[in-house]
């Protein structure tokens, strides 16, 4: 799969905005709508099934397979492989471990209805059926969902830096003085205030930090932390500090980051990088 993006970053920017409730909530409606679309489309695998031991039948054998991809990508990330390697051994897994779900779910279905002609194939059988449609359908699905966050991602980008009019500083905040300039650094929460820093000096504002982020979304830059916002344009380069990052900026100033937000701050780069280039030639 060769693309800019990893499976992390992929992940943060659809999740973006959701607590972890709602992304399970996101994954399992996923899950139970596409079971419902395979019940009701009547495979070889459910044709004789009645409509509600299809859709549990579709919908164990997605959430299953779902479940061993994250388990050996997981696996394969604290044994420091790369994200391409993780992929690559959690799609070529996959078939096994669907295989084996496969002969359970089915033997239980069997014995739930009491029809012998359920009956389960052997694993290896299984294997046989499941290894083609689980390798080739995952790796088209993986492959269509980090095309469309490239794509969607770097539209959003060009729009938002070719069409979108910046305003003023000081339009937003009036109480910033003058002297201060244009030129916005950074933003941190400091109690009940808000620190702006530009390249000609800082003031503390009596503002939500969040409010501040929100009205500061239209400038080139990303919250890398909750306590924190930054200007890309101003970003030198970020660093691994223990266990957590650093974002370092021109002015030598160093911003905490956090391992949350650290996805986010990558992609931005990458992302205001190119398009800073190719305005340039």
């Amino acid at each position: 799969m060769k693309t800019e993006l990893t499976t992390r970053q992929v992940f943060s920017y659809v999740f973006r905005d959701a607590t972890p409730r709602k992304t399970l909530v996101i994954c399992l409606g996923g899950t139970l709508a596409c079971a419902v679309l395979l019940a009701l489309f009547e495979p070889r695998a459910s044709r004789d099934l009645p409509f509600l031991w299809a859709l549990f039948h579709w919908a164990a054998h997605l959430a299953g397979g779902l479940g061993v991809l994250i388990a050996v990508y997981l696996t394969a990330q604290r044994a420091g492989l790369s994200d391409r390697w993780r992929v690559t051994l959690a799609v070529a897994a996959l078939p096994f471990g669907v295989a084996f779900l496969s002969v359970g779910i089915e033997t239980l279905i069997a014995a739930a209805i009491g029809e012998p002609q359920f009956r389960a194939d052997g694993y290896w059988e299984e294997l046989q059926h499941v290894a083609l449609p689980a390798i080739s359908l995952t790796s088209v699905a993986l492959l269509a969902v980090f095309k469309a966050v490239e794509m969607a991602f770097a539209r959003q980008s060009e729009i938002l830096s070719r069409f979108a009019k910046k305003p003023s500083l000081r339009t937003m905040f009036p109480e910033l003085p003058a002297a201060l300039g244009e030129d916005l650094v950074s933003a941190s929460a400091n109690d009940h205030y808000v620190h702006l820093r530009t390249t000609e000096g800082s003031a503390m504002l009596s503002r939500r930090f969040s409010d501040c982020v929100e009205q500061l979304s239209a400038f080139d830059g990303v919250q890398v932390h909750r306590s924190h916002w930054v200007h890309l344009a101003h970003v030198s380069h970020v660093r691994t500090n223990g266990s957590s990052y650093l974002c370092s900026m021109l002015d030598g100033t160093e911003i905490p980051v956090s391992r949350r937000k650290y996805a986010d701050l990558k992609l931005s780069l990458q992302h205001f990088t190119k398009i800073a280039r190719r305005d340039t030639i």
